[in-house]
């Protein structure tokens, strides 16, 4: 079943990306993308900060399930957003917050995600999401990536 079509998807992040603009009174931001999912939304936000809002947000790409952690990261600003593309357990979105060396120096730290599935196991809640969808433990949120852009999301049930 289609969540998500590739129009209302991009509504959505660009909604999302307002929304940031918004809660940080039009200062710049670090966004950070979390795995390949992740960075593409953070990047649709990025273009929607800086063309449609005329703010600066600079973009970071973090992997999660990588020893490497952010290379070449530098904070750039007082915020910082994490994007991630499905919260669920919340496990990624935690692992991603205590990798940030700086954490505890921004002013504020906001968590989106496109989908919330709910069945949290840690507590971390997402503060911008853009589609909240109540789902059981047999079924998948599958997020689709088509040439690294974000193109639709899908429910199935696993078997």
């Amino acid at each position: 079943m289609i969540l998500l079509d590739h129009q209302r998807l991009a509504r959505i992040i660009k909604r999302m990306a307002f929304e940031v603009v918004e809660k940080s009174r039009g200062k710049p931001v670090d966004l950070i993308g979390l795995n390949d999912r992740g960075f593409a939304v953070a990047k649709r936000m990025q273009e929607f900060i800086t063309e449609g809002a005329g703010s600066n947000a600079k973009l970071h790409q973090l992997y999660i399930n990588m020893d490497e952690g952010l290379g070449g990261y530098e904070r750039h600003s007082d915020e910082l957003v994490m994007v991630d593309d499905v919260i669920y357990s919340g496990k990624t979105m935690f692992r991603a917050l205590t990798g940030i060396p700086e954490l505890y120096s921004y002013e504020f730290v906001t968590v989106a995600s496109v989908v919330d599935r709910g069945h949290r196991k840690l507590p971390v809640e997402a503060d911008i999401v853009g589609l909240k969808v109540p789902t059981k433990e047999n079924e998948h949120v599958d997020f689709q990536l088509k040439n690294n852009q974000p193109y639709q999301v899908l429910l199935t049930k696993n078997n």
